[in-house]
């Protein structure tokens, strides 16, 4: 492997990165030159992906893989899968691991193949498995932080540096500790937090009876969001959380890189997805996507030059105009 170079391609998740970063540091140790490439979600453009490493991607309809790796988590099958893309992009399982939650466990699995065996400290292997099983209470200080930093900076591909720099460093000392920069990124979502509680007791909503909005963009004309965009992003699902349990019915207009989107959260069983999709305008129905998870629906154009705060705005009057009845109704009975 001496001087041969290789490129490993990843996602900007906290599990992905410190299995990225153990790969990482086993081929470089085995003499290999490793290039690592965060790749972004969504994906706008398709990617092909050859003669590498792919952590926690799979082939689908934009990620195509040939002569690669890929490491694979199948959480509803509690398990993990190293797999070997042919040149036809048609995959082999290496190895198949059972009851293995993340891919830094499954990494960890792969590099003893290669007669190496790579040490992290318990606590962070421990706290990796408790962010990716959902159970953040439970992980440690500083796994909290991380966890905090990482959802502040999400498909950040400098943050992700920054992470892959602090798993190296630690892989390194076998140190587990916070650094300068995760500290500042973790302090950033306890200052959103504070911005959320006080957007939620101010004029900076709207109103339409028991029904508030939320919108999250720099073309709304509140102060209070337009100077703290960035830092109220990453926590757009805590704010439609926070209005669905208090409401019933939670609705946020979101500012991304692809026009504005309508994300609404249905907390009671008398008002259903039936009511959000018998609400839209006919006239924009086609063209419009609405997807449904749980309790959760989306809403968006389908041409992203279409999403003008003003279009969507126009789209959560009728929807909350037609809901907002229901919930004093129900509130009734």
């Amino acid at each position: 492997m001496t001087s041969q170079s290789t490129s490993i391609y990843t996602r900007a998740g906290l599990d992905e990165v410190l299995a990225t970063a153990i790969l990482s540091n086993v081929l470089t140790t085995k003499g290999a030159r490793v290039f690592i490439e965060f790749v972004p979600q969504p994906l706008r453009n398709p990617i092909k992906i050859i003669k590498s490493y792919a952590v926690g991607l799979t082939p689908s309809q934009v990620v195509s893989l040939t002569n690669t790796i890929g490491f694979h988590v199948v959480p509803e099958k509690k398990l993990s899968v190293v797999t070997k893309y042919d040149e036809s992009g048609r995959g082999e399982v290496l190895m198949s691991l059972s009851e293995t939650s993340t891919l830094t466990q499954t990494v960890l699995e792969y590099v003893e193949t290669l007669n190496t065996v790579v040490e992290i400290p318990d606590q962070l292997l421990k706290d990796v498995v408790f962010y990716v099983t959902g159970r953040v209470s439970e992980m440690s200080k500083v796994g909290k932080a991380l966890t905090k930093a990482v959802k502040m900076n999400y498909n950040s591909t400098d943050f992700s540096n920054t992470l892959y720099i602090y798993f190296t460093n630690v892989i390194r000392t076998k140190l587990y500790k916070l650094s300068a920069e995760i500290e500042r990124e973790a302090a950033k979502h306890d200052e959103a937090l504070k911005l959320i509680d006080e957007l939620l007791r101010s004029e900076n909503l709207i109103p339409y009876g028991p029904l508030r909005v939320a919108v999250i963009s720099r073309s709304f004309d509140k102060q209070l969001i337009k100077n703290n965009y960035w830092l109220l992003k990453p926590l757009t699902y805590d704010l439609l959380t926070r209005l669905c349990r208090e409401d019933g019915v939670g609705m946020v207009v979101l500012e991304t890189e692809l026009g504005h989107t309508l994300r609404i959260c249905l907390g009671i069983k008398d008002i259903s997805f039936v009511n959000v999709i018998s609400s839209l305008p006919r006239e924009l129905s086609s063209e419009l996507n609405v997807m449904l998870k749980g309790n959760h629906v989306m809403i968006k154009f389908k041409d992203p030059s279409r999403s003008s705060l003003d279009a969507v705005l126009n789209v959560v009057d009728v929807i909350a105009s037609n809901i907002a009845p229901l919930l004093i109704r129900s509130s009734r009975t």
